[in-house]
């Protein structure tokens, strides 16, 4: 021991050594001290982590059983790993009614209450009371950025806008608001619009083609991304300049032994030219350069029934 000598590690170095742990020894290692906090927090760390995978699902209609409530899981070394939602008390008498990048907003019309859960760290929040009535809520959260997150309730629609009333997690309150779309509600329901909560605008974006219940807007690599099914062949357009493009066309007639119709598309990958795409029992990869397709992973034999209604890629964040 008398000839051994302590060897001062870089922050580089020891950022290197981070990024080959398994996430949940990276959890544990932000309590160890301050300085392991902040190596672990570093943005330069977390672009270097593999994005982290789950999603929400259900099973399919039991004669017996009836059909079960929607039900949480996420990738972790052990495979595709159930959450149980035991630890939320009102579990069993709300329902979920959104989620977004991990987090589920729950909704008890008994209590008249939404809750906030994230069920990686077993935890919930409830938020205050609305005292309005509710036709539409929405989840915002984007953990790359805060762990903050707001809740969004359209109370009421306007000929041309709506009303909206928007919790923060931040101030702990409820705050109005009036959006105005410049076009006919009823229009705007079944296209797409863009709102910006800060500066409370919006910004429609006329879709390549026909809104379809299958349709799928993401954000990857910058820009804004649209997937639809029609039939045959998963088609994938990019915004780029006010323009929509046809990026590709996926085909499953010779690479998937499944039928198109059982064949759903999950999620853009945030970065890469990768696409997510849903079969039965399994979740797999589609990349759009190499036409490669790869399996991310399978569900157990205790899961092999479930259908993933939604799933997210986030990069590994401390909260």
């Amino acid at each position: 021991m008398e000839n051994f000598s302590t060897v001062s590690l870089t922050d580089d170095i020891l950022i290197e050594i981070l990024t080959k742990l398994p996430l949940k020894s990276l959890f544990r290692l932000t309590s160890v001290s301050k300085q392991w906090q902040r190596l672990i927090s570093d943005r330069y760390l977390r672009n270097k982590l593999p994005l982290m995978l789950s999603g929400v699902y259900h099973f399919p209609h039991n004669a017996k059983t009836g059909v079960e409530k929607p039900r949480f899981a996420w990738l972790s070394e052990n495979g595709f790993e159930d959450m149980s939602l035991s630890f939320f008390p009102f579990n069993l008498s709300s329902t979920i009614i959104d989620c977004c990048h991990g987090l589920l907003l729950f909704y008890s019309s008994l209590h008249g209450r939404f809750y906030v859960c994230n069920p990686i760290l077993k935890k919930w929040f409830q938020l205050p009371k609305l005292g309005k009535s509710n036709h539409l809520s929405i989840l915002a959260f984007d953990p790359r950025h805060a762990a903050r997150y707001r809740v969004v309730c359209f109370t009421g629609w306007l000929a041309q806008g709506a009303e909206i009333e928007i919790y923060s997690s931040e101030t702990g309150e409820w705050a109005s608001g009036l959006l105005h779309w410049g076009v006919d509600t009823d229009r705007i329901l079944y296209g797409n619009s863009g709102i910006n909560l800060e500066g409370m605008s919006c910004q429609q974006i006329e879709l390549p083609e026909m809104v379809k219940h299958d349709g799928c807007v993401g954000k990857s690599g910058g820009l804004l991304h649209y997937s639809s099914n029609n039939g045959k062949q998963i088609n994938i357009w990019t915004l780029n300049s006010s323009k929509w493009s046809l990026k590709h066309s996926i085909s499953f007639q010779f690479t998937v032994e499944e039928p198109l119709e059982m064949v759903n598309f999950l999620a853009f990958h945030p970065e890469l030219d990768i696409v997510y795409l849903w079969v039965p029992g399994k979740v797999i990869s589609y990349n759009l350069m190499n036409k490669r397709f790869d399996v991310v992973c399978e569900f157990g034999l205790e899961l092999k029934d479930a259908y993933l209604i939604q799933m997210w890629l986030h990069p590994f964040f401390s909260c």
